[in-house]
């Protein structure tokens, strides 16, 4: 049962902030702003890691008490390494990246995907861009999982009244002790899509944000849905994305595990890693600036850098 499943978020401009009702909740809207500002002009390495269920395994006939049993799963391994960033096609946000190595065979240079990257990223052309949403399965994935590093932008200004939200309980991640809120979608337009072939599957987004409790921080984004697959079998896709400040204090994605099941067997494992984030300059020569050596966009003033938290 192979599917691609996004995160789709809206490009459209976000609104004032509305007054402030929670703290907590408030910084997070300040910081998804700034997210918003900075991850046009950023690029990072991306790692993914990925165990999924084998389809369409040859047939072999079997005998004695091995009749008898349920064929084990068979799963596949594949490790990918791209260079990363992001880009707009229509009005959507869009995780972008250009793979060099797979399975530690490398199928371009670190410096010849990273230009191709970033003239994609600066190209005018959608159809440009589209290529570079492309390279997960083409390289070996079964189905895709992407976006989920830009699940902050929809918190951002008064998209916050988009949700419900509900303090549950403290927990500590890391070092840091954080204030778990669930949340549930009410309206907006952002949705956890599901393709599955020719059918499209939306699904309001709900999960729980884990913000440091003593400035409001986020540190990680729980996402979950379940949807009726194929031939009435139960999908449940689960993602938890983690962030860490840089020296400077951008908020950026360190890791991202995603999970989908179906009726309690494992179909995907993907695990995202982050690093090595640089800005790059929009002049016709493609410079690098790593992202410690430029001050982010303003907002709330940076508290101690939070350590990156186990997935």
């Amino acid at each position: 049962m192979s599917a691609a499943f996004v995160l789709l978020l809206a490009l459209a401009p976000s609104p004032p902030p509305a007054p402030p009702r929670d703290p907590l909740l408030s910084r997070l809207a300040e910081e998804a702003e700034v997210f918003a500002q900075s991850v046009a002009k950023l690029i990072g390495e991306e790692t993914i890691r990925q165990r999924a269920l084998k389809s369409g395994t040859r047939f072999r006939p079997r005998i004695g008490q091995a009749a008898l049993e349920p064929p084990k799963p068979v799963y596949q391994a594949r490790e990918l390494a791209s260079e990363f960033g992001y880009t707009t096609i229509g009005d959507l946000w869009h995780e972008a990246r250009e793979v060099r190595l797979v399975d530690g065979r490398t199928v371009q240079s670190t410096d010849k995907a990273r230009r191709k990257l970033v003239l994609g990223l600066r190209s005018d052309d959608d159809l440009v861009k589209k290529k570079l949403l492309e390279d997960l399965e083409k390289h070996g994935l079964l189905g895709s999982a992407t976006d989920f590093t830009l699940s902050l932008l929809m918190f951002r200004g008064r998209n916050l009244e988009n949700y419900q939200f509900a303090p549950v309980r403290r927990e500590r991640v890391g070092a840091d002790e954080a204030m778990i809120y669930s949340f549930t979608q009410s309206g907006g337009d952002e949705s956890f899509t599901i393709f599955q072939g020719k059918k499209t599957v939306r699904q309001k987004l709900t999960g729980h944000i884990w913000l440091r409790a003593s400035d409001g921080l986020p540190l990680r984004i729980h996402l979950n849905t379940t949807t009726g697959g194929q031939d009435g079998v139960e999908v449940a896709d689960d993602a938890v994305i983690d962030y860490v400040r840089n020296p400077v204090g951008l908020l950026l994605p360190a890791s991202v595990l995603h999970r989908r099941m179906a009726n309690n067997q494992l179909l995907a494992e993907n695990n995202f890693t982050y690093s090595n984030f640089k800005r790059f300059s929009s002049d016709s020569e493609i410079k690098f600036t790593p992202a410690e050596e430029e001050e982010p966009p303003s907002a709330a003033p940076p508290a101690n850098p939070n350590r990156r938290p186990n997935p």
